[in-house]
């Protein structure tokens, strides 16, 4: 709750998502597949950070990027012994370069928890441009929002497959689903 009230528009809640939430996220994700390469945007304390990790193999690959110090440290402390999880603490905007240092060619998920209707549109518009451009076809794009306030902003940059509503989490939030037009 500090860091929100410090930071209130790097961090998108006072209370961290719920378990239902992330299950919602993570329902769009293969596990079954043998290699796989997730990106973690704004993890914050981790709430989806801990169930991908329940789900990840040894051959999967997640790449989690948070801007906020404090959140950053923590998730290095607690994913440490993982060698398939690489923290950073770090802007969305630096995706590129983060993949090519390790050497990784493909994305097949982005999990976003940054706040969109709470930065200013640059900044929004920077992030979606990023997400777009380390996408392939077949990458998805997986957010949660707190009112569907964005939609025509996602629009711009990609397909909305599906939007899905989760009224258990405080705040009640859209789950997006969407890939490159």
């Amino acid at each position: 709750m500090y860091q929100f009230l410090g930071e209130p528009k790097t961090i998108g809640s006072i209370f961290p998502s719920s378990k239902f939430l992330a299950d919602k996220i993570l329902s769009y994700i293969d596990f079954s597949e043998e290699e796989l390469v997730i990106i973690e945007y704004g993890p914050g304390t981790g709430p989806f950070t801990t169930e991908i990790v329940k789900q990840l193999k040894p051959t999967h690959r997640l790449i989690v990027i948070e801007i906020n110090r404090k959140f950053a440290k923590n998730l290095q402390e607690k994913y440490k012994d993982y060698k398939n999880i690489s923290i950073y603490e770090d802007s969305v905007a630096n995706t590129s370069i983060i993949l090519k240092k390790e050497k990784l060619k493909k994305v097949d998920y982005i999990i976003s928890g940054i706040p969109f209707s709470s930065i200013p549109k640059e900044i929004t518009d920077d992030i979606l441009k990023c997400a777009q451009n380390v996408m392939q076809e077949n990458t998805l794009f997986l957010t949660f929002q707190y009112s569907k306030f964005k939609t025509e902003t996602f629009k711009k940059y990609f397909s909305i497959l599906s939007t899905k509503f989760v009224m258990r989490n405080i705040p009640s939030a859209y789950v997006f689903c969407m890939k490159n037009k």
